[in-house]
């Protein structure tokens, strides 16, 4: 999974959004800037201490205003909206941040010029007190629309047997060869590739391409037919591939199998819940159609895991949250999604957001739902996906800030977490790096230091001296286990990359948040299901943790292992992240059943059949 083993040097949270391709977002509509002189893309690279950042910055009217994005794969960031854009007379400034950090871009117009300077406005001190780095943008073309663009489709063929379609659009402009990628499973569309050296790789014809990331990928060319053959190169990783040519230029359409199309047999509406913090969350209501009991439907609240996501938890071009929306309501069952606080049309700040912050959303949701006429308010509950589980275990215990008693009436926990964020960590980064077919010394190196790091991470206050040394030792081993290169260079990077992640506010608490002790005061029905071949948090680290904390607390809880289902609860082969976005199945059929079943179950006597029927 090309951008995934970019990010292979960063420890890996319950969710992907962590990890592998932030979902794209709709950006934030600001006034025009400079009569839209900036909309369009732009490309530069950043200068700072320790390496190069490649940036890709795209601004684009909306609905009489811009929005603006951000690609900035060293940082995670992939088609990142900015949480903020200001126009100051001839400066525009544009702000993009993720859990911990937040980088500011200041684009200067004059009359025949754009310049840049870039800084750091939030993360570890180290990272912080870094003086800003000036940069000079290339505005560039409309490559999928400029005369003679064409695009070329191949599959790559991942070791272990799977599939990523992806595709190459060129086109030439002014004399000059331009290069977009689209990788529709990881949510990659029409990112710029650079330009590289093709050296002794065959005719005058040939190319190369890099994709610029944590580790970069090469892509060499050669011509065939009227299409192209070659290879791509990540790390380790040298594999032949074939593109062919297709029809037009335009992007990739892609619906997974699973995810649903109209005419529905429920109602959407769009709805804005309040929360007392004072932020607005955008979401979606999904009514059944057809008479309802008369108390009223049952209902969910969906949280999602860790990661800015969207109400569909919209990832690698599956939206599960969307679709067991949608078999949850064919079941007779309503629902709320919302997106996360600072993330699409929600308000508030993302960045700064812990899980308890992220209990006080959920809750504000429930007593939305709750609210409503044509919700039974006494069989409305709560589900929460990876970090969503232990989301929904404060709430449900009555430790949502603000919402004490918001009492749900059941809980469903999907890879959910049963102990803190350290011990996930701790044992998550090995057993994905073994069953990438690691050699088990590095396996167990890889162990002992992603422990040091989780050991500093708890401590208070934090030795950021050493916390940074273990991190750029961490993340060096993983590189070179990997097959990659460690540039003599790199430790600078490495160590501010590390700290910001490790010392950000929702990584402190996540790492010392122990779930067990919300799980053990919860009285209310409680189904936990996990997928034997998760290998983000673990089935048998957490399951049987969940249910001992809650037996202890004297509870009812159903706990489910999921035969070959992995963290996203799809059937698998190796249960590794790289599989989740060439795996066409959304979630398990079986899965969604169970969960359905569980809430229709709730509330209703030994007699009495589920939903009023």
């Amino acid at each position: 999974m090309l951008v995934a083993l970019a990010a292979a040097a960063i420890p890996v949270g319950p969710s992907t959004a962590r990890t592998v391709v932030l979902p794209s977002q709709e950006g934030s509509v600001v006034a025009k800037p400079h009569g839209n002189r900036l909309v369009g893309r732009w490309l530069t690279d950043v200068e700072v201490p320790g390496g190069q950042l490649h940036v890709q910055v795209r601004f684009e009217e909306q609905d009489g205003a811009v929005v603006a994005f951000a690609s900035i794969p060293k940082l995670g960031m992939i088609d990142q909206p900015s949480s903020s854009v200001d126009v100051d007379g001839g400066i525009t400034t544009t702000v993009f941040g993720r859990p911990g950090f937040r980088v500011a871009l200041e684009w200067f117009e004059s009359a025949d010029a754009t310049t840049g300077r870039f800084s750091f406005l939030e993360g570890p001190e180290s990272l912080v007190e870094l003086a800003a780095v000036d940069f000079q943008p290339e505005s560039t073309p409309e490559v999928r629309t400029a005369p003679g663009a064409s695009r070329h489709d191949a599959t790559l063929e991942i070791p272990g047997g799977g599939e990523l379609p992806l595709s190459l659009v060129l086109a030439d402009v002014d004399g000059r060869t331009f290069a977009l990628i689209d990788i529709p499973a990881q949510g990659l569309v029409g990112f710029h590739l650079k330009a590289c050296d093709a050296g002794e790789v065959g005719s005058s014809d040939s190319m190369c391409w890099t994709l610029p990331v944590g580790v970069d990928a090469v892509l060499t060319l050669e011509p065939a037919g009227n299409s192209w053959t070659g290879r791509f190169e990540q790390g380790g990783l040298d594999i032949p591939i074939e593109f062919s040519r297709a029809s037009d230029a335009a992007a990739i359409a892609r619906r997974r199998p699973q995810d649903p199309v109209p005419p529905f047999p429920y109602e959407n509406r769009e709805v804005v819940v309040e929360p007392t913090a004072g932020h607005q969350l955008a979401g979606t209501l999904v009514l059944p159609r057809g008479s309802a009991p008369a108390s009223g439907f049952p209902a969910v609240v969906m949280a999602t895991g860790s990661g800015g996501q969207n109400r569909d938890q919209e990832i690698l071009g599956h939206r599960p949250f969307r679709l067991l929306a949608d078999r949850l309501a064919r079941a007779g069952i309503a629902s709320l999604r919302l997106d996360d606080r600072g993330i699409a049309g929600s308000t508030g700040d993302f960045t700064t957001a812990t899980t308890r912050d992220f209990a006080h959303d959920l809750a504000a949701g429930l007593a939305f739902l709750r609210a409503r006429a044509e919700i039974d308010s006494n069989r409305s509950g709560i589900l929460g996906h990876s970090e969503g589980g232990t989301v929904a275990a404060l709430v449900a215990s009555g430790m949502a800030p603000d919402y004490p008693d918001a009492a749900p009436a059941f809980v469903v926990s999907v890879a959910g977490c049963g102990v803190d964020g350290g011990r996930i960590l701790a044992d998550q980064l090995p057993r994905i790096h073994a069953a990438l077919g690691g050699d088990p010394a590095e396996v167990t190196r890889i162990a002992s230091l992603q422990a040091r790091v989780v050991e500093l991470t708890r401590m208070d206050p934090i030795d950021t001296q050493a916390l940074g040394d273990a991190m750029v030792d961490l993340q060096r081993t993983q590189i070179l286990a990997g097959g990659g290169e460690v540039a003599p260079d790199i430790d600078e990077s490495l160590r501010i990359a590390g700290l910001q992640l490790m010392t950000s506010p929702w990584m402190r608490e996540f790492i010392r948040l122990d779930p067990a002790i919300a799980w053990a005061d919860i009285d209310v029905p409680i189904l936990a299901i996990n997928g034997t071949l998760d290998l983000q948090v673990s089935v048998d680290l957490n399951l049987d943790a969940i249910r001992a904390a809650v037996e202890t607390g004297g509870g009812d809880v159903q706990t489910v292992r999921l035969d070959g289902l992995n963290h996203l609860l799809q059937p698998c082969t190796t249960g590794l992240p790289s599989e989740y976005g060439v795996i066409e199945t959304t979630m398990d059929e079986s899965a969604m059943r169970l969960i359905a079943e569980f809430i229709e179950s709730v509330g209703v006597g030994p007699d009495e059949p589920a939903n009023g029927d």
